[in-house]
């Protein structure tokens, strides 16, 4: 694409390309430069080290619910590496990863909901209030941050599809 010299909003003038939509932040190498791995792999590790208060109730049946969450976790940046190698070889079934992916995301999307409104339903322990609270506001950030890797994901998808389609 032709290059042409625009303003940038500074005050200088600089290059730019005719298109304000996309930007290259860096080349891709391997999955691991992906944002959607690196995203994903750190919500993973934030799911693994989140603990419940020790005195909520239901204690094993939540800890339960939390193992099924992190193993659930795990899936996501795992079926990312694996559809960025597919792609190249049997695209439809990178995109099916793809969709699965988003799947797996919405059903972690569904049980950290669950964790919230259990935590919060059951009230915080005597003594205890800000620890429940806390724990309850850190589950919501790691729900927001998924929401925004789900949509990412859909973008990745649908930025291949545009490029290797077309092939």
């Amino acid at each position: 694409m032709s290059r042409q010299l625009r303003d940038n909003g500074r005050g200088t003038r600089g290059w730019s390309p005719e298109y304000k939509k996309f930007r290259v932040r860096s080349s891709i190498k391997s999955f691991r430069d992906l944002e959607v791995y690196k995203q994903t792999t750190q919500l993973s590790t934030e799911i693994f080290q989140f603990e419940l208060p020790e005195t909520v109730k239901n204690r094993k049946k939540l800890d339960e619910e939390i193992k099924l969450l992190y193993e659930l976790s795990k899936n996501v940046p795992r079926l990312i590496a694996e559809c960025y190698g597919d792609k190249f070889t049997n695209f439809n079934l990178a995109k099916e990863k793809l969709e699965r992916t988003m799947q797996i995301i919405s059903n972690i999307i569904t049980k950290i909901d669950f964790l919230v409104t259990t935590l919060n339903a059951v009230g915080p322990p005597a003594g205890q209030a800000g620890v429940s609270r806390e724990r309850s506001e850190a589950l919501t950030e790691i729900l927001k941050k998924y929401q925004r890797q789900r949509t990412k994901i859909l973008n990745l998808k649908n930025a291949w599809c545009r490029l290797f389609e077309k092939r």
